[in-house]
């Protein structure tokens, strides 16, 4: 299909009605002889290349990115392979040719590629085309694809390419085309000329289709009368002349000429047919026969009138054709021809078509039908091959592509070889223009065309996939706001991986968004393009692996996306709604932060239809999304739960009942949590059997190991059955469970895993009222709940065990409130299995929840069942008063029933190691967000997943320039400040899984170590100074008087240790300062820096040449410490850290040990070897951990 690029001027008003074919041949053999001379000159061709190839280099850049770099690439190989082309005429090598430089051909014009102009890009790969089409004997290609090189940059033909050939294009056949030529207005003028002739060119190939052009052949009683002249290479005043008076010469000629003519009409009430044919009266068919396809042919007829528009077109089109001859390619490039040119006064071939129709024989009853079909079709042929007419206003669109649909689906009704040809013209004509068209709306209408079509008729699309379809036409269609493209690519069906290549998620988000601004130009579809959309991208977020489909996901996650994505499906297609539900999970499985859209975004009443359908697969995707949906904070939850059951009623609880019923494993244990939490909302006693029924099922999966999948599902929902969640869909139940059992430093939260402790999920008091009411319930079914609950408690699997336990403790929290004999009884099942939680080495988590089931389920009169508690329960219990006030009470209640005198083994077993070497050594260890952080002398960052005795490396940030020193956690926003010798603190936040700087604080000086109070941070320089930055960054000294070694801030106040041995304290609020330890007057002592303070309960500590410790409000009354440590002689503690009875101690004498000193008896006990200098010390949750010289990490527990 002829195009007409979006800077060329046309219109019709300048258009000529009609180019005589004479004129046309001699355009095509003065094309034809130029590029033959090129071809057989080696060295026109070897400047030619150079010229190319060096723009090329010049352009070449190492910043380019991969489709930039592969187009100058597929450019440049092109280029050199019709160079081997030429030489070897090679079919093979001419194909991978052809196919190089189709890619660079195919560029929007209007845009830049790796600093190139694409239309210089273009319009090399086109005349570079032209060479191969010569090779080839394509003669008439050739002329079309130097035709378009032309129309993308007749400047670059002018000067470069060809410019003989330019200026014989302009001289002989732009100027008489259009006398009123301004040579201002040059480039425009040939563009238009190259447009029009490129347009006749097609018209006639399509006209000839399956035969060789006319216009290629030459009468035989007129081929002695034409010569060549120089017009056809050179520039001549006089071709204009020479031209006028050849057509002169040619006109009486025609009346001869038309007899060897042939119009598509004549095609198609040609009698004789390579196949029978339903028009060729009753000489080849029985009279019912010939009826009844008669019958079918008026039905068709009638149907063509009445969707084709009225007006004829503009331009009544009629071109010739003669008999199919065969030519050599080299013989046609030989003839000579003269252009045949309208003269005012001479026959026109507009009067020569008029006479030529008086002349045809004219048709009665069904022939007359037969005629006005042929003119039909005739015209669907004319506006295809000009194609400027497709898209000439919207209103025409929808008409234009009913009425090019319907004789396409006429031509395929029909047999016949040449109604098959007829129907392979529409579509290569379709395709052409979608390949080479810039312009928008004629790209618009070939698309809605070639939709309209397939939709019609699948079978088409094979026929178009055979004649080449090139889906990157598509992907670049819809790059440029074709939407109408996504319902062509939809329809066409690629593969997933054919789709993933074309890389247009952006543009399928884009029309998604930009849906309600288009919807009125998709009438005439099937299927909308943002419904098409969507479809492309479900198979883009589900058909490859986890890395590739988070990367598709993430194109949809916004809330603008969103909010468009689900308005698409219609009301009541069930098949868009659970398309759209599938797209919606992956999206909150992906980025749970987009829950919170979908739920502000997503009517209701579309899903709950899913559940209320009496398709099971509509049923199961109505499940599914519920299921995460419903993973949000439980006052949201339960605000959606409410309009789920008012739009549901009693039907949405009848569906779950029997979904349980009858469904498979994991969609019974879906609709038993989400039927669960519907009738929890009204405690009505009518639902008691549902109820029941839900919760068995739950609890029968629990108990059943044999189906693992199941089991760790079971075990999650009921968990989360009475907790809640994140917005971000990590369940938050044992988070506000750990916040009931008293855990409130900021040290301590940060080793608990995946939970974000500034949330505002956990200030929010609905999670208890719900608890609560969901406890109520469970606990009427008695101990058969608690059996099943330590079975799973019992179970291999880690998940399983975790979040039974977390179902045992939020059902605690209302058991106390429950009759003593049901609290005694659920103490007596699952006190045994709940102890083993207590001990060091469990995760903290873990610990924290063990203690507070043990607390809960002994109260009242179970009490005494902490007697049964053996030794080693007990010495846990008191590591973990340090944490939670509970672990502490339940000790004094043992020690009340039965004293204990505390045995404490002194055995340190190694739990972990962890190596990373060439970073340098670990300056600083600190735990944030439940993982371990090491900073280095590097400046790297490293984040370790420890998991029981395995630490894995999770990430390496690297953007501190000199050595992290320091870290710290910055309460608000949960926040990790580091600070280093590059003299910046750096602050960093979580953001979906990764670390973030979020600021950079610059200081003048090396930080040493930083604490935070609040807002405000403290940092130690390296020449002794202690600056405090509030949350304005303003920064100020203070102590200007005294040199500060270490810092420790707790409880609004900041305990600093200075160079003179002497420690002072700060109140934050109010910025009061005293001394709380002079300086010593002993000159033994005299000097000693305090290198470290350690707070440990109530008691602080001070280490310099000794330990000293005392309670904080002894330490300005005492003169002498309560407890002191004193190491080896000339030895300076460096660093110390306690857990609970040790203390342990790391000197300059012994620096590659940890010594282990007991803090009640002041004994030395023992001593850790970390094979290297210390040069960092970290406790967390009873371990020692220790980071050295080598980059080694050593961790150590006591058992």
């Amino acid at each position: 299909m002829a195009s007409i690029s979006s800077s060329s001027p046309s219109s019709s008003s300048t258009r000529p009605e009609s180019i005589h074919p004479d004129l046309l041949r001699l355009l095509v053999t003065s094309i034809n002889r130029h590029i033959n001379s090129i071809i057989s000159d080696p060295k026109a061709r070897k400047h030619l290349q150079t010229k190319c190839t060096s723009s090329l280099k010049i352009h070449k850049h190492s910043s380019l990115d991969i489709s930039e770099q592969s187009i100058l690439s597929n450019l440049r190989s092109g280029i050199n392979n019709v160079e081997a082309s030429i030489n070897t005429k090679c079919s093979k090598l001419i194909k991978t040719s052809e196919t190089l430089l189709q890619a660079p051909a195919s560029l929007n014009e209007n845009e830049v590629t790796a600093g190139l102009s694409n239309s210089y890009i273009i319009c090399w790969s086109y005349f570079y085309l032209c060479m191969l089409k010569k090779v080839q004997g394509d003669e008439l290609q050739v002329a079309l694809h130097f035709l378009q090189a032309l129309v993308v940059s007749p400047g670059l033909v002018r000067t470069e390419l060809a410019p003989e050939l330019y200026r014989t294009m302009v001289d002989s056949f732009v100027v008489p085309l259009r006398r009123e030529f301004e040579n201002g207005l040059e480039f425009d003028s040939v563009k238009w000329g190259a447009t029009n002739y490129k347009a006749w060119l097609m018209y006639h190939q399509v006209i000839s289709y399956g035969q060789s052009p006319l216009l290629m052949k030459q009468p035989d009683d007129t081929s002695q009368e034409i010569r060549y002249t120089k017009a056809c290479s050179t520039s001549s005043p006089n071709s204009f002349e020479n031209v006028r008076y050849h057509h002169q010469n040619c006109v009486s000629k025609k009346a001869s000429e038309s007899s060897s003519i042939k119009r598509l009409q004549e095609l198609l009430l040609e009698e004789q047919s390579d196949s029978h044919s339903i028009y060729s009266g009753c000489n080849e068919f029985a009279d019912d026969e010939s009826e009844a396809y008669a019958d079918e042919f008026d039905r068709q007829l009638r149907t063509l009138r009445e969707v084709i528009d009225e007006q004829q077109p503009e331009t009544e089109i009629s071109m010739s054709k003669e008999p199919e001859t065969q030519y050599d390619s080299t013989s046609i490039s030989e003839l000579e021809f003269w252009n045949c040119l309208d003269d005012e006064e001479g026959p026109t071939w507009q009067s020569y078509q008029t006479s030529q129709r008086r002349n045809e024989i004219l048709f009665c009853g069904e022939n007359s039908y037969r005629i006005e079909q042929a003119e039909i079709v005739e015209k669907v042929i004319s506006k295809l091959c000009f194609s400027d007419k497709l898209g000439e206003s919207e209103d025409s669109d929808d008409s234009t592509t009913v009425e090019i649909t319907a004789v396409y689906e006429m031509l395929a009704s029909k047999p016949g070889l040449k109604y098959s040809l007829l129907k392979d013209v529409i579509l290569d004509q379709l395709l052409m223009a979608l390949s080479t068209s810039m312009e928008e709306s004629v790209t618009r209408a070939s698309v809605s065309i070639l939709s309209s079509i397939i939709s019609s008729n699948r079978a088409v699309v094979e026929d178009i996939k055979k004649k080449g379809l090139n889906l990157a036409d598509l992907a670049n269609a819809l790059k440029r706001d074709v939407y109408e493209a996504a319902v062509l690519i939809y329809l066409i069906n690629p593969s997933p991986n054919e789709i993933k290549t074309l890389h247009i998620m952006p543009t399928l988000v884009k029309c998604i968004c930009s849906s309600t601004c288009y919807n009125s130009g998709w009438k005439s579809l099937v299927v909308t393009p943002p419904l098409a959309s969507l479809k492309i991208i479900e198979v883009l977020v589900t058909s490859f692996d986890y890395s590739l489909n988070d990367t598709h996901l993430a194109a949809i996650c916004s809330p603008k996306v969103i909010s468009s994505l689900v308005n698409i499906p219609e009301k009541g297609n069930l098949e868009e709604i659970i398309l759209l539900a599938a797209i919606l999970v992956k999206c909150m499985r992906f980025n749970g932060q987009c829950r919170h859209h979908i739920s502000k975004f997503t009517p209701i009443t579309p899903f709950v239809s899913l559940i209320l359908s009496n398709q099971k697969h509509a049923i199961l995707a109505g499940l599914e999304f519920y299921h995460e949906l419903l993973r949000m904070p439980r006052p949201s939850s339960v605000n959606l739960l409410q309009q789920l059951r008012e739009e549901g009623g009693i039907n949405i609880m009848c569906v779950l009942l029997l979904a349980i019923q009858q469904t498979q494993q994991e969609y019974k244990l879906l609709a038993s949590s989400l039927l669960l939490q519907l009738d929890i909302l009204v405690e009505s006693q009518d639902k008691v059997l549902n109820r029941e029924e839900a919760f068995q099922t739950l609890l029968e999966s629990l108990t059943c190991e044999e189906n693992q999948d199941a089991q760790q599902l079971a075990a999650f929902l009921l968990s989360n059955l009475g907790g809640t969640y994140a917005w971000n869909g990590e369940s938050y139940t044992i988070a506000w469970l750990l916040k009931k059992a008293g855990l409130n430093s900021m040290l301590q939260k940060n080793i608990v895993k995946h939970i974000d402790w500034s949330d505002d999920t956990l200030q929010e008091s609905g999670t208890e009222i719900w608890s609560g009411k969901v406890a109520r319930h469970i606990l009427k079914l008695g101990d058969t709940v608690f059996y099943s609950l330590r079975k799973g408690l019992n179970s291999k699997n880690k998940r399983v065990s975790r979040d039974c336990l977390a179902s045992i403790s939020w059902i605690g929290c209302e058991i106390v409130k429950a009759p003593d004999d049901l609290r005694c009884s659920a103490c007596d099942i699952l006190l045994t299995a709940i102890e083993q939680y207590v001990h060091p080495g469990m995760e903290l988590e873990e610990r924290l929840l063990s203690c507070l089931c043990i607390y809960n389920y002994t109260f009242g009169r179970g009490m005494h069942k902490l007697t049964q508690l053996s030794e080693g329960v007990r010495e846990s219990l008191r590591r973990l008063s340090s944490i939670t006030w509970m672990a502490e009470e339940l000790l004094k209640v043992a020690d009340y029933y039965m004293p204990n005198k505390w045995r404490i083994s002194c055995v340190h077993t190694q739990i972990l190691e962890a190596n990373y070497s060439g970073s340098g050594a670990v300056n600083s260890l600190i735990y944030y967000r439940g993982q371990l952080f090491s900073g280095y002398s590097n400046g790297s960052i490293k984040v370790w997943d420890i998991k029981g005795q395995t630490a894995t490396l999770i990430s390496d940030i690297k953007e501190h320039k000199k050595a992290v020193t320091c870290f710290t956690l910055y309460e608000p926003g949960n926040c990790l400040l580091s600070g280093s010798a590059d003299k910046t603190i750096k602050i960093w936040q979580m953001c979906n899984i990764k670390m973030q700087c979020i600021e950079v604080i610059t200081t003048k000086d090396t930080i040493q170590s930083l604490e935070t109070c609040g807002e405000v941070i403290f940092a130690v320089t390296n020449n002794h100074k202690l600056k405090v930055f509030d949350s304005s960054r303003k920064v100020k000294d203070l102590f200007k008087n005294k040199q500060v070694k270490s810092i420790r801030a707790s409880q609004g106040k900041l305990y600093i240790g200075c160079m003179d041995s002497s420690i002072q304290e700060l109140i934050v609020g109010n910025n009061r300062q005293q001394e709380i330890k002079a300086q010593s007057n002993s000159w033994r002592i005299q000097n000693k820096p305090i290198n470290s303070i350690l707070l440990y309960k109530d008691w602080l500590y001070s280490a310099s040449t000794c330990i000293d410790g005392s309670k904080i409000k002894d330490w300005r009354k005492l003169s002498k410490s309560q407890v002191c440590i004193l190491p080896e002689k000339r030895a300076n503690v460096v660093a110390m850290s306690i857990v609970e009875d040790f203390v342990y101690l790391n000197t300059n004498v012994s620096a590659n040990n940890l010594e282990i000193w007991l803090r009640g008896t002041q004994q030395k006990v023992g001593r850790l070897s970390a094979g290297s200098k210390i040069t960092s010390v970290l406790t967390a949750n009873d371990m020692i951990l220790c980071g050295t010289e080598s980059g080694l990490i050593k961790g150590w527990i006591p058992l």
